[in-house]
């Protein structure tokens, strides 16, 4: 990689280099990802990058810009080579430990806000099962300042990122973890839950095979692929779910798309859950499914 040291490189010069090494390497965005590792390195925003674009580098700065660039034309997503993920406004640690937040699971928290806001309680208890980053929980946590939430995880070393994404916003008064295996255990439920909300594994077989490398090469695959079939955890979830509810409480889950619409409402039986919701997301795909249980 021929960033040579022994020149001066402005920054419009690096970002330049940056970009044409990045796009020969196959990178989709080679520009607005460029412009994230400097942002990340220079401590600038992307407004300053370009006031500064005139600005020298120093050797150290050029040295960490080289490595974050090799890392990523290697493949590893952008997330993990700068070490944080966006969220719903908030930015959150992430690692090779846990799946990256998408954009899509922005609706499956936003959905819930709707539905609890427009409610007359105020003090929610909520569980969230698979929490991974945590930003499911601390997103909620974030836009319901009295709600009481319980994240649970078979990873400890996904916990461990989640909690300290909780310290680092501020919010893990809120929020109590604890390890767990829910396909063969139930979590402690003193007192029923106003919402159960799961992003599960629920990539299988063929579907799993089409992923992107960079999804399948890198995030972790226990929070992609189910033990079995793609309705393992869906099937779990819709039999301990009464038990984990209380009566008119909400069980809401991301899903993979249109294909599993028919198939993950099935499980929510009639005499205890009413009639699914489906909800889109941005690019129109159903990306959620909410069940209230029966009173």
């Amino acid at each position: 990689m021929a960033l040579n040291q022994h020149k001066t490189w402005r920054l419009i010069d690096v970002l330049q280099w940056s970009k044409s090494y990045l796009r020969g390497k196959g990178i989709e965005s080679p520009q607005i990802e460029t412009e994230w590792i400097l942002r990340d390195v220079l401590q600038l925003s992307r407004l300053e990058i370009y006031l500064q674009h005139e600005r020298p580098l120093l050797p150290a700065e050029l040295q960490q810009i080289k490595t974050l660039l090799l890392q990523r034309a290697s493949g590893v997503p952008l997330q993990y080579v700068l070490g944080q993920a966006e969220f719903m406004g908030l930015t959150l640690r992430v690692g090779p430990e846990v799946l990256i937040p998408r954009p899509e699971t922005e609706v499956l928290v936003e959905t819930i806000i709707a539905r609890l806001k427009s409610s007359p309680d105020t003090e929610w208890r909520i569980l969230d099962i698979g929490t991974g980053s945590g930003c499911i929980a601390i997103a909620l946590a974030r836009q319901l300042p009295q709600a009481r939430l319980n994240a649970i995880d078979i990873s400890p070393a996904a916990l461990d990122i989640a909690k300290a994404n909780a310290r680092l916003l501020q919010v893990a008064d809120q929020i109590e973890f604890q390890e767990l295996d829910i396909l063969s255990h139930l979590p402690d439920c003193l007192t029923p839950y106003d919402v159960v909300v799961s992003n599960p594994p629920y990539v299988a077989g063929k579907m799993f095979a089409q992923l992107p490398d960079n999804v399948k090469n890198h995030e972790p695959h226990i929070a992609l692929q189910p033990p079995g079939d793609e309705l393992a955890f869906y099937r779990r979830l819709a039999a301990i779910a009464p038990s984990l509810l209380k009566p008119g409480g909400l069980l809401a889950v991301e899903i993979g798309g249109d294909y599993q619409v028919q198939p993950v409402c099935a499980l929510l039986n009639e005499g205890i859950f009413a009639s699914p919701a489906v909800i889109r997301d941005y690019s129109g795909h159903s990306r959620v499914i909410m069940a209230g249980l029966k009173a």
